[in-house]
């Protein structure tokens, strides 16, 4: 995120034009002075920033659509009057008004070619109050130091972004976290480079009670078995799930209903980041650890998965470069720092940046 913002600082004022094509909505606020955006079988430029885009696109097409409202009620009401009156003797005025009719005719709007999914995380039951504990952890590749002496309390509902320069360590604590989770094989951790057959080397991991965790790993497109369907898939971790509700949690994630029946083995990097999520929904845990899960997402799956998370009554760990992200939902911050400690921050990402500035 340090790189982002520095993108941002040079980009504010350089002298030039700049046409930028990103997912990520506080990088466009932060840059733009113009929007092009390309929906309704067009393309409209709009002044100001993303957000302002969106309210001005909004409004823009809720006024077209109370138009027709409109128009639609008159053209009844004419054409009420007109089969009334057809055969009469009020020829003259009936033919006037199948001329209004003609002129209001309202004309068929655009369909938005923007999709947007629906993400919604629950919990089968939810866990003890005390989810988990971290004591002295120390992880190392041989003689390169990762992880030192990190010593944390987790409380259920917390939600905490995993924050620092890539490489840093943030993938290697959270499989030193799912190494010792009741639920995660470990043939889904990621093994980080110079993996050396152990996740921890010194302290402790302790799950509270009940925990039950779902896991979007950084890799996520290798856990997806291949030769199978998207549906087949999906259903191995909910056998008791019927077909109509796999294809419900499915369609929320924007496979069309032909699409539950494609194979695993062709699915983009976006498809399969959505399958994962509808694994998820499906599986309802109530800890999600989350590896950068924006990655190959576009701006408004981004913004639904933003929107899910803040609702979400689980404890979540995320790691991410995604700004509002973490600024609209993390409770609390763990900033991997360049000595190997990890700073643990209770409050927001704005706090944070504040408190950070203070020192």
């Amino acid at each position: 995120m340090d790189s982002i913002h520095w993108l941002q600082g040079f980009l504010n004022v350089y002298d030039g034009v700049v046409i930028a094509i990103s997912h990520d909505r506080h990088f466009l606020n932060s840059i733009c002075t113009h929007i092009a955006d390309i929906d309704y079988e067009t393309i409209i430029t709009y002044t100001g920033t993303y957000d302002d885009m969106v309210v001005a696109k909004t409004q823009v097409r809720s006024q077209i659509e109370s138009q027709n409202a409109q128009r639609e009620k008159k053209i009844s009401q004419l054409n009420e009057f007109i089969a009334r009156f057809a055969a009469g003797t009020r020829s003259s005025q009936v033919q006037s008004r199948r001329k209004e009719v003609e002129r209001l005719a309202v004309n068929e709007l655009a369909r938005s070619n923007i999709q947007r999914p629906f993400i919604k995380f629950e919990q089968k039951r939810p866990s003890g109050k005390h989810i988990l504990e971290i004591e002295h952890l120390g992880k190392d590749y041989g003689e390169k130091k990762v992880i030192k002496n990190f010593t944390a309390s987790i409380i259920r509902g917390e939600k905490i972004a995993l924050m620092g320069r890539n490489g840093a360590g943030k993938t290697t604590l959270l499989n030193a976290i799912l190494a010792n989770s009741p639920t995660t094989p470990e043939a889904e951790l990621r093994k980080t480079s110079g993996y050396d057959g152990t996740f921890v080397d010194s302290g402790k991991v302790l799950w509270g009670h009940e925990a039950s965790i779902g896991y979007f790993a950084q890799d996520h497109r290798s856990l997806i078995e291949t030769g199978t369907t998207a549906i087949e898939w999906l259903h191995q971790w909910e056998p008791g799930a019927v077909t109509e509700e796999l294809r419900g949690i499915l369609g929320q994630m924007l496979f069309q209903r032909e699409e539950a029946t494609k194979s695993t083995t062709v699915l983009s990097g976006g498809e399969a980041a959505r399958l994962l999520f509808c694994k998820l929904m499906l599986q309802k845990p109530n800890v999600l650890i989350l590896d950068e899960p924006t990655n190959h997402l576009d701006l408004e799956s981004i913004n639904a998965l933003n929107i899910a998370l803040q609702k979400y009554q689980g404890t979540v760990f995320l790691v991410t470069h995604d700004h509002d992200l973490i600024d609209e939902v993390a409770t609390r911050i763990w900033h991997f720092e360049n000595d190997h400690h990890i700073t643990d921050f209770k409050g927001s990402y704005e706090d944070y940046q504040a408190a950070s500035v203070v020192v």
